[in-house]
């Protein structure tokens, strides 16, 4: 007989801790935190305190929650949340709009030191100057590690002019992450990142979290303006709908505008012409109106 194979009390406990935050809150962010310093979440937490839960879990413990939450509250695409959740994440749980806290995010960017063993994103600068450091063992391993042009004054290592230590894409080893590191020298930026979003049912994915929305705006507007050159260059015009084109190409312009740029433009007023009635109806054929288009 195979015995059932018994679940610590802490995972119990988390996975209903988790299922709360689920009903407590309509937002859940998805992060990823395998590059990013706990000190960095921490100042976080503090920031967002009362608008934002940070919990970071096991992922098997995460998915058991997503799970339970789903049987529970048979909200939707649950199951895409689940498998958008990477090996190393934390789960934000928030009322706070999601767009409003992705730019919280970007507004906290942290610099960080590099890596060991990881390849650098960026050229490394070590700063001409005092470095604080006293002489001794450190300045040979600055001259031998890093090849930095070092001298000594007031007993102190000083740097004797900007040195580019890395070039984007360059290896950086233990020992010269160290030095760095010793030296203060922080060039990478991290960001916390929303990689995948869950809104009451609703899914956002980071490309449209991300979204460039002046870019987007201008795109939008240009796409527009080309769908309504090709209505007009349509091969065939029916002239007694003529008023019917004007109403419905106004009226959507200005609903797009309206939304996209909060703005509008002004339909054409009919002005009261008083015609002559015996005007010949030549001349009346010869009137240029939107038909001309057409023909």
């Amino acid at each position: 007989m195979i015995k059932k194979k018994h679940i610590p009390q802490w995972k119990l406990d988390e996975i209903e801790h988790l299922v709360d935050l689920f009903k407590n809150y309509k937002n859940v962010a998805v992060i990823e935190v395998a590059h990013i310093q706990d000190q960095q979440i921490q100042s976080m937490r503090k920031l967002l305190r009362g608008e934002a839960v940070f919990r970071m879990s096991k992922k098997s413990l995460q998915l058991r929650a997503i799970e339970q939450f789903k049987k529970e509250s048979k909200k939707s695409n649950l199951d895409e949340l689940a498998t958008h959740i990477p090996g190393q994440s934390s789960l934000v749980f928030s009322n706070f709009d999601l767009f409003d806290l992705k730019k919280v995010f970007l507004e906290n960017e942290w610099m960080v030191a590099a890596k060991p063993n990881e390849i650098t994103p960026v050229d490394i600068w070590v700063p001409a100057g005092d470095t604080g450091l006293p002489t001794g063992q450190v300045i040979s391993e600055l001259n031998m590690i890093l090849r930095l042009p070092t001298r000594i004054q007031n007993d102190t290592i000083w740097i004797r002019e900007n040195t580019r230590t890395h070039k984007t894409g360059d290896f950086v080893n233990v020992k010269q992450a160290a030095v760095l590191k010793k030296l203060g020298i922080a060039p990478i930026q991290s960001l916390i990142k929303i990689h995948f979003a869950w809104s009451d049912g609703e899914i956002i994915p980071e490309e449209i979290l991300y979204m460039d929305m002046e870019q987007f705006k201008t795109d939008f507007a240009t796409a527009y303006r080309q769908a309504l050159g090709i209505l007009f260059e349509m091969p065939f015009y029916l002239e007694e709908m003529k008023e019917e084109y004007i109403r419905k190409a106004v009226s959507e312009f200005n609903i797009m505008n309206t939304v996209i740029f909060g703005e509008g433009i002004k339909a054409p007023v009919e002005e009261d012409v008083k015609v002559d009635e015996k005007e010949s109806e030549e001349e009346i054929d010869e009137e240029v109106g939107i038909g001309g288009l057409f023909g």
